[in-house]
């Protein structure tokens, strides 16, 4: 996998984890606070399919699977143990890679992920065709129309938001399209139905590790109070008048929480 790092290597680590789509380079906001101002070695992979790193099997996208890709990518940096922080669909491979390797993970942070649950499986070739019309929606024009979408979106733009932004995306003729392809993107929704967040919690639990959960104000509250009930002694915050994309939307608020509570487990 390409892996984006900010931060001194023999530092404590932070495993970076992005959402469905996006790049280790999201974390291109968040990681210089958490190495400046905590002292974190952050790892932020490309996830398989995306970015700049190939993808497997439609297997390999399982939540399990893709742990089992993190663990082995913290193996070959001789990273032994580590905090987690993952983002939406990250916050799946986080809670997963914290259920299968408790004893490598001192803390696990969320962002809007990991709480959410999951529709019954429908079989791969009709997850493909939900991600085919998902990644048609999110194909524009030109590179102008698909900047002018995100900064509306997110509220904020900045060069560094344009860099990570860009990552996720190239051209294909003349439009703008997103680099995890409709097979990437079935593979992975399909793994999510097949391996339900539920079936991990009674392991971190049992365990032990220490969790916070990151999340805007007013969404998904039925999906919070779940979380909540499996796992009751997680720290669940609030941001206000925020969106789902808190990475880009609140970075400085994101690295302070975070870091606090890394620094906490330590």
């Amino acid at each position: 996998m390409k892996v984006y790092e900010w931060g001194r290597r023999g530092d404590p680590s932070l495993l970076y984890w992005d959402g469905l789509g996006g790049t280790g380079l999201h974390a291109n906001e968040i990681g210089p606070i958490l190495a400046g101002e905590y002292g974190l070695h952050v790892v932020a992979p490309d996830p398989p399919g995306h970015g700049a790193s190939p993808a497997g099997d439609a297997d390999s996208f399982r939540p399990t699977r893709l742990a089992e890709a993190a663990a082995e990518l913290l193996d070959g940096l001789g990273i032994a143990r580590t905090a987690l922080l993952g983002f939406s669909w990250g916050g799946r491979v986080g809670v997963w890679f914290a259920a299968r390797f408790p004893q490598r993970v001192s803390a696990l942070a969320l962002v809007e992920g990991g709480h959410h649950g999951s529709r019954a499986p429908s079989g791969l070739e009709a997850a493909i065709a939900e991600a085919r019309a998902e990644r048609e929606e999110e194909t524009f024009d030109s590179w102008d129309a698909f900047f002018a979408f995100e900064a509306e979106s997110l509220r904020r733009w900045t060069p560094a938001l344009e860099e990570a932004h860009r990552a996720a995306m190239r051209e294909e003729g003349s439009r703008v399209a997103p680099i995890a392809s409709a097979e990437v993107v079935g593979a992975i929704h399909q793994g999510n139905r097949l391996e339900p967040l539920a079936d991990a919690y009674p392991a971190i639990a049992a365990a032990g590790v220490p969790v916070l959960l990151l999340v805007a104000s007013g969404t998904a509250t039925e999906a919070v109070e779940r979380f909540r009930a499996a796992l009751p002694d997680a720290r669940v915050e609030f941001v206000p008048d925020a969106i789902h994309d808190l990475i880009s939307f609140a970075p400085e608020r994101v690295a302070e929480t975070v870091g606090c509570f890394v620094a906490e487990q330590r």
